[in-house]
């Protein structure tokens, strides 16, 4: 009896590993993150619809993947997080600025098939993004008073100048990323499966 249970089992083993298939396969692995097949799969059909790339950015899906890894991880490592007040503060200046109630906000995501739970996820991205801007990237860009008083057209009002010192330093901001990721690039494993 017990010869025949462990030949039905083995026999049941043996049976689903030869008809076991690959769902997902490594793409690359950034300082022991992976990214998949799939991964790469979905973030080029989701940029296939955005016509207008950011300057600096990749064309390829697995570089602008690893380049998003590597500043992710490094946020990470500084502790650049969007806490729940962050989010909930987000939400609320949207339904502000837009006159909507959270239950309004609801049902339009439900219509653009999205819940609200990931909607406060990528917005908690968002504002880790924009830390990270501040926080990392910005202080790295140098401005002088000329050129802030050039962009901001003859507005010497405190205002303006902030206004204008907020275009350069977006302006220059990819310049600066491209650098940073460099930077980290070469300091961080990267092994890319073929």
């Amino acid at each position: 009896m017990k010869k025949k249970i462990v030949f039905i089992i083995g026999s049941l083993f043996f049976t689903t590993s030869a008809f076991a298939e690959t769902v997902d396969r490594i793409a690359a692995v950034v300082g022991g993150d992976i990214i998949t097949l799939s991964d790469v799969k979905n973030y080029s059909a989701s940029r296939s619809f955005e016509k207008k790339h950011l300057p600096g950015e990749t064309r390829d899906p697995l570089q602008a993947l690893i380049r998003e890894k590597l500043i992710q991880q490094e946020m990470t490592h500084l502790g650049i997080e969007a806490s729940d007040q962050d989010i909930a503060s987000a939400v609320q200046d949207v339904l502000q600025r837009n006159h909507a109630s959270l239950e309004g906000l609801k049902a339009e995501l439900s219509k653009k098939g999205t819940s609200y739970e990931k909607y406060k996820k990528d917005l908690g991205e968002q504002i880790r993004q924009m830390k990270f801007l501040g926080q990392v990237i910005y202080p790295r860009i140098r401005l002088s008073d000329d050129e802030i008083s050039k962009k901001s057209a003859g507005d010497s009002s405190e205002e303006g100048r902030f206004k204008a010192r907020m275009k350069l330093l977006e302006e220059r901001s990819p310049e600066e990323i491209d650098k940073f990721v460099a930077e980290i690039r070469s300091k961080t494993l990267i092994e890319i499966k073929k």
